[in-house]
């Protein structure tokens, strides 16, 4: 087996090529990757902190807060009194924000049909359970 062979080196070079498409369309959608990331998260999990942000990514709280202060500024989320606890603000994606979530969404499922072009839906099933399987094997080391 060559190097071009070697399905990790298949593997990165597919995540890369993924990577830059998501990283594309996020620039289009005037946020950064991290913003876009944060976007993502916020969207899909309700009742969320800038705290519980930062915990979820693994970066500093002076990071989240920044990222999300700069998402603030262009109307994408804005900042709520948490009723459960008065010391934090809850982080709420405004309509803008709902907008902008839906179009990545959609970008993401158009890289995914066009990377999943000519796959049988059993085959994507397959692909799906072997590439969890090949994360589950490496989490943790």
């Amino acid at each position: 087996m060559n190097r071009d062979d070697m399905i990790s080196r298949q593997l990165l070079q597919l995540a890369h090529r993924i990577k830059q498409r998501r990283n594309l369309h996020i620039k289009n959608l005037n946020l950064t990757t991290e913003q876009g990331d944060a976007l993502r998260y916020f969207a899909e999990h309700s009742h969320q902190t800038i705290a519980m942000f930062k915990d979820y990514q693994g970066i500093t709280h002076q990071t989240a807060r920044v990222i999300v202060q700069h998402m603030v500024t262009a109307g994408v989320v804005k900042l709520v009194p948490n009723p459960d606890d008065g010391r934090s603000k809850l982080v709420v994606v405004t309509s803008l924000g709902a907008t902008k979530y839906d179009q990545l969404d959609q970008h993401g499922w158009k890289t995914s049909a066009e990377l999943f072009a000519g796959f049988t839906p059993e085959e994507q099933q397959q692909f799906l359970a072997l590439a969890r399987r090949a994360n589950a094997n490496l989490e943790g080391k």
